[in-house]
């Protein structure tokens, strides 16, 4: 099983659909532990795609000096909006590409696109403190529905005019057939679904006691937990990232682990971390 089977016998849920987890579901199969997935959240294309499109369209044909990415998701929006409209995603050689963090960026060089700058510190604060700006440039931001505003706030305080865009909206699983997001983005964990047993959600309130560990992937699945399920969890909390830790403590999660990176071994060592020496919180 490898790692020592170091998991063996306990019980993960990962709160993604099957075609979204195969790579956390077998890095945590290697080291003995059963994956339950209950997907809570799916997203879809904004009804209106006029700003989107319009986005797009000068993003290829050089109007931006930079595009900054923040996560994978949005370069889903992004491929599929373009290919439908005709067009090659592409970011021409005169615009810059940023992206908040190695995972996005990782994507984006999967798609062909060069990426010119991931800051130090893989935060939207961090991108805001490092990039490098003079002032007047021109940045498309295509963002979630629920994104914060830190990232367009911050840059347009440095001067720089950003064109703030809906590419996705984050909903209730399942989205609408017509608007869901399909377009996959192969970053090596595979595209194909996973083999693991899919809960509704409305097993979660009544067979949490089977679950040892939730892994929570991003601030909006915490919340969409919660509404379903409580914040009384007797497993450990595994967060993505220090954002989603944040919004664990906010909605008053108790027994929480952080992963040192956003990548599925990432969290199934602080998993393993938090069995040897306790959660965090």
């Amino acid at each position: 099983m490898g790692r020592g089977a170091s998991l063996a016998g306990r019980t993960a849920l990962l709160l993604r659909a099957p075609e979204r987890a195969a790579r956390t579901v077998e890095a945590l199969a290697a080291r003995g532990a059963r994956t339950v997935l209950c997907p809570l959240i799916d997203f879809e294309l904004p009804a209106d795609t006029t700003e989107l499109d319009a986005g797009v369209r000068r993003l290829v044909s050089g109007g931006y000096d930079w595009i900054v990415l923040t996560s994978i998701t949005t370069i889903r929006a992004l491929k599929q909006r373009a290919g439908q409209l005709g067009l090659e995603l592409t970011v021409p050689a005169a615009t810059r590409l940023a992206a908040v963090g190695e995972a996005s960026a990782r994507a984006a060089r999967t798609e062909g696109l060069r990426v010119d700058f991931v800051p130090a510190d893989q935060s939207a604060v961090g991108l805001v403190a490092e990039l490098s700006l003079t002032g007047g440039e021109r940045v498309f931001l295509p963002q979630a529905d629920i994104a914060a505003e830190t990232l367009a706030a911050g840059l347009n305080e440095r001067g720089a005019s950003c064109d703030v865009v809906v590419a996705y909206r984050t909903v209730d699983s399942p989205a609408a057939p017509h608007r869901r997001l399909t377009a996959a983005v192969d970053v090596g964990q595979g595209t194909r679904p996973a083999d693991a047993e899919v809960w509704e959600p409305a097993r979660l309130a009544g067979d949490l006691d089977q679950i040892d560990a939730v892994l929570f992937t991003s601030p909006s699945i915490a919340r969409a937990f919660a509404s379903v399920a409580g914040t009384g969890l007797a497993g450990i909390a595994v967060a993505i990232g220090e954002s989603t830790r944040a919004e664990l403590e906010n909605l008053g999660f108790a027994r929480i682990v952080t992963s040192a990176e956003p990548t599925p071994a990432s969290m199934a060592d602080a998993w393993e971390s938090a069995l040897r020496h306790g959660p965090e919180h």
